[in-house]
């Protein structure tokens, strides 16, 4: 189930061959659109669903979790998905049971029950079920043009790996609180900006692109201003308002190096 790269080295097999393939994530898609049909909670949001709705979902999954790029080649990819939640005015009981009958469906489905997948393959659902949540909600504005994600082990690794990789973010102080309050003059992207995310929101969003690349973070600087403004970004806890008005000045500054 590993992989060997040019130099010998053995990667692990991402989520999606760990899973069993596009078969046991079709398996599981099909298992649980069976159940959401009589599900009081689920069952209005899906009444006019395509029979091929299983499939596409399966699709999705597939990609996220390191398989073939099917359903960006085939539906659209994040737009598309995007498109499906946009006005629906989700409720957070729909979101868990979601989340919910989702892990039901795994087991069903005989997906593995290891503990390293299981905390990645939950870790997806919560991520991008409160993701789809926050996109639905009436006057919501996400970015139109995103990549699909792409999950991997997370921090409890693949199967076998050491677990406990380090103290939780949330036990030490919040990043650049005390350079923010010490600053003077227009903030820099090296000494101000950078110290705001920490390695967990990095990695969080190394999907879509680098928090510590100056270049990736001037192209989507209003995109994480309205987010950090909202509370809503990094994955780990609001910015205290301090933060984000470091961040703001650098965005009203000219973005410096």
């Amino acid at each position: 189930m590993t992989s060997t790269t040019a130099a010998g080295a053995q990667q692990p097999p991402t989520l999606f061959a760990w899973a069993g393939g596009a078969e046991a994530l079709t398996r599981l898609t099909r298992i649980f659109y069976g159940q959401v049909k009589t599900d009081p909670i689920l069952a209005p949001l899906f009444a006019e669903m395509s029979p091929h709705h299983p499939e596409w979902v399966a699709q999705w999954l597939g990609e996220v979790f390191g398989g073939p790029a099917t359903y960006t080649n085939e539906r659209g990819g994040y737009p598309h998905m995007l498109s499906q939640h946009l006005g629906r005015a989700l409720t957070e009981q729909q979101r868990a049971r979601w989340v919910q009958l989702m892990g039901e469906a795994a087991d069903e489905a005989g997906l593995p029950a290891d503990p390293e997948f299981r905390s990645a393959f939950v870790s997806y659902l919560e991520w991008g079920s409160r993701i789809a949540l926050a996109n639905s909600q009436p006057g919501a504005q996400p970015p139109p043009r995103m990549p699909v994600p792409r999950w991997d082990w997370g921090t409890a690794g693949p199967p076998g790996a050491a677990v406990g990789s380090g103290p939780s973010p949330l036990a030490a102080q919040a990043p650049g609180s005390e350079q923010s309050a010490a600053m003077t003059g227009a903030p820099s992207f090296a000494r101000d900006i950078r110290p705001l995310f920490t390695d967990r929101d990095r990695a969080s969003m190394s999907w879509a692109f680098d928090l510590g690349d100056l270049a990736a973070v001037r192209e989507h600087a209003d995109a994480i201003l309205d987010q950090v403004a909202a509370g809503q970004m990094p994955c780990y806890g609001a910015w205290p308002a301090e933060q984000v008005a470091v961040f703001r000045r650098w965005v009203e500054s000219g973005k410096l190096e």
